[in-house]
């Protein structure tokens, strides 16, 4: 079933609320060359930096919460 022009611009409203985008320069070279290795790994562009972005800030989550246990145990 098609998605209706209405629930497409209550999606693209939500994603004005709550989406922002993250972006970089790279050499021409290196963007080439990663496009490449997505194309390789099978995953677009986006989803392998979303990835990325995404085991990232479960490792500082990780950290926070141990610095937070850490700062409880010594009350």
């Amino acid at each position: 079933m098609p998605v209706s022009d209405k629930q497409k611009e209550y999606a693209r409203k939500w994603d004005r609320g709550h989406m922002h985008t993250l972006s970089t320069a790279v050499r021409k070279e290196d963007a080439e060359e990663f496009k490449e290795w997505c194309k390789r790994q099978g995953v677009s562009t986006t989803a392998a930096i979303k990835k990325f972005v995404m085991a990232e800030l479960d490792k500082y989550h990780e950290e926070l919460e141990k610095e937070h246990n850490a700062g409880q145990s010594s009350q």
